[in-house]
């Protein structure tokens, strides 16, 4: 057995793939690893050249006399490609050397390196990925060097402190010099406490001035132990500084606004609480203690429920449900609450629902207010309402028709004087009339007491029958009415009798304040599932300081003591609210010196139907 052969036979057991070539690089001998490492038999290679199944790039001529030992020629990595497999990386090393017979022999050594060469491009992969995500969220990395104290850094780290990247500079001094100086021994403890063995990590927030020195940013800086030597010290540090200003400042800002809300619900002139879903307190500020006459401690230990009067209990427990199950955001309600004492108040409780990071209901934040002495003064005002209502509303009437009584008696000869009187007597009664009629309406408005028919009705023939009802202002005010009514087969599902006192309103409105000899125009078009009714006149316009005051009740544009106008500054707010609690919208348009528009919408209907009585 030759040198060659005894070689091939030990590699083979140390399971390395080989190949013999003769002196014209063919393949005169292989051991069973090359062959299934090419996937190949031996006889499709043996005979062939080495080229034609492996791309090496240099085979160095053989002197004519080798030494005995082996002498290696070349040495690279490869890529072939087996019959049915997928692309090989191979470690290629070719020796050479001079066999007993004399003969030059070339020994071809293979491994596969395909694992390690996936293995070194998923880290190359990596290593890219790292540094773009490095390069792309800022982070400046350096590393120190504590033998010769210097520091060597990243282009980002550059790019935080200003630094050009071809400036020379001492890195160290330049950062010292811009640390805030309240903030230095914060800045480089971390790098002590690695140094002095204490920690392998560390971190810290500093601020650090701007290159122009004109602001201040916040920057983080994390610092670990990369290598100590045998005795422990550390013989490389590295760190990497990002710039935490944006998240210092919304860190900030969620702190002056929780400072904010601590210090209005603590110091609130109101009672605030936070609730629990089972309705137990978990904060409570001082006005609610005094309100409920408890102490703070006294107070947690308590419920809403146990101090809510009984007969309103059921009622806010129905408010609160949807609210503890996610399905409404809040809830308002008048209710009674029984205080320390035994005394019941009434108050009004607001409560907003407040959800965790999942969006599911956590607790509440409720808002009582004592209204006892508001609901006092709204049973004094019905008092006052029942009083008009019945002893000076009905001795009126019969005043105003003695009055009229009288005026029928034109055989008696009345002087002009006494005729005055009478006429004196029956304005004045009228508008006295009217004042009250209004007062009671808007009580009855207000409190949601008034009674409403609504029935399909034809829009085009209710617009003129309010228009002749109230040709008494053409006259009075000098104007004219101007009905545009291009769709005469709209039908409008409305109270008639409210119809008529909406249009009497804004009618008496526009004529008021409409140019003598203009035209009162009044429009009624439909949109779509609703109507919309518009009145028009040409004025001296609103002012717009008085825009947000029109549908207020006793509001009027004139000053108080200009009584030209007449009226008692509730007409408009109760239009407003007969509109609305029709189901409708009412609004304005008004220019100075120009047109004015006053206008109401209400539901359409295609059909006549049977009328609905509703409250």
């Amino acid at each position: 057995m030759d040198t060659i052969t005894m070689n091939t036979d030990a590699l083979t057991a140390v399971g390395l793939a080989v190949l013999v070539l003769d002196e014209q690089n063919q393949i005169i001998d292989g051991n069973v690893s090359a062959f299934q490492l090419l996937g190949r038999e031996p006889d499709e290679v043996i005979g062939k050249s080495v080229l034609s199944l492996l791309p090496l790039t240099v085979l160095h001529e053989r002197e004519a006399t080798c030494p005995k030992a082996p002498k290696l020629i070349m040495a690279q990595e490869l890529v072939v490609r087996a019959p049915t497999e997928s692309p090989l990386f191979l470690s290629v090393s070719v020796s050479s050397c001079t066999d007993a017979l004399g003969q030059v022999r070339s020994t071809v050594l293979m491994r596969d390196v395909s694992a390690e060469r996936r293995d070194l491009d998923i880290a190359q992969k990596e290593l890219a990925l790292s540094a773009h995500a490095i390069q792309r969220a800022k982070i400046g990395v350096f590393e120190y060097d504590p033998a010769t104290d210097t520091v060597t850094v990243s282009a980002v780290w550059r790019e935080l402190l200003e630094i050009a990247p071809d400036e020379q500079l001492d890195m160290q001094e330049e950062w010292r010099s811009r640390v805030h100086p309240d903030d230095l021994a914060i800045a480089i403890r971390p790098v002590q406490l690695c140094l002095e063995g204490l920690v392998e990590r560390a971190s810290c927030e500093y601020r650090l001035q701007s290159r122009d020195r004109t602001h201040w940013r916040w920057m983080q800086t994390n610092i670990a132990v990369l290598h100590r030597d045998s005795s422990g010290s550390a013989t490389r540090i590295v760190g990497a500084q990002i710039d935490v200003s944006e998240r210092k400042q919304t860190e900030e800002d969620l702190q002056r606004s929780l400072e904010q809300f601590r210090s209005s619900f603590e110091h609130a002139p109101i009672g605030k609480a936070i609730v629990r879903l089972d309705g137990r307190w978990l904060k409570v500020n001082s006005a609610l203690c005094n309100l409920f006459g408890y102490t703070e401690e006294e107070l947690l230990q308590t419920d809403f429920q146990s101090l809510t009067h009984p007969d309103d209990l059921e009622a806010d427990l129905a408010n609160a449900a949807p609210l503890i199950k996610g399905e409404i955001n809040s809830y308002k309600m008048e209710k009674r609450y029984i205080r320390s004492n035994g005394a019941v108040m009434w108050c009004l409780l607001s409560v907003g629902l407040v959800r965790d990071g999942q969006g599911r209901p956590d607790h509440g934040v409720a808002q009582v207010v004592d209204i006892t002495e508001q609901r006092r003064l709204d049973q004094l005002k019905s008092d006052f309402i029942a009083v008009v209502s019945h002893e000076l509303r009905t001795p009126l009437t019969s005043v105003l028709g003695a009055v009229s009584l009288l005026e029928t008696f034109e055989d008696e000869g009345f002087s002009d004087e006494v005729q005055r009187l009478l006429f004196i007597a029956k304005t004045n009664g009228e508008r006295l009339r009217n004042l009250i009629n209004d007062i009671l309406d808007f009580q009855k408005f207000s409190a949601h007491q008034m009674r409403f028919t609504i029935v399909p009705c034809p829009v085009a023939s209710l617009v003129e029958e309010t228009l002749l009802a109230n040709l008494a202002l053409v006259d009075k005010y000098t104007v004219r009415f101007k009905p545009t009514l291009p769709d005469r087969s709209l039908v409008g599902l409305i109270d008639p009798k409210r119809f008529h006192q909406i249009m009497a309103n804004l009618l008496t409105n526009a004529a008021k304040f409409a140019h003598p000899e203009t035209e009162i125009e009044v429009t009624a078009n439909g949109l779509g599932s609703t109507i919309r009714v518009s009145i028009s006149n040409i004025g001296p316009g609103i002012p717009d300081s008085f825009h947000n005051l029109v549908f207020k009740p006793f509001s009027q544009a004139e000053n108080p003591s200009d009584r030209k106008s007449g009226g008692t500054g509730l007409g408009l707010s109760i239009t407003k609210q007969i509109v609305e609690q029709m189901g409708g919208t009412i609004g304005f348009e008004s220019a100075p010196g120009a047109l004015t528009t006053f206008w109401f919408t209400f539901q359409a209907t295609s059909s006549g139907t049977l009328g609905s009585e509703s409250k």
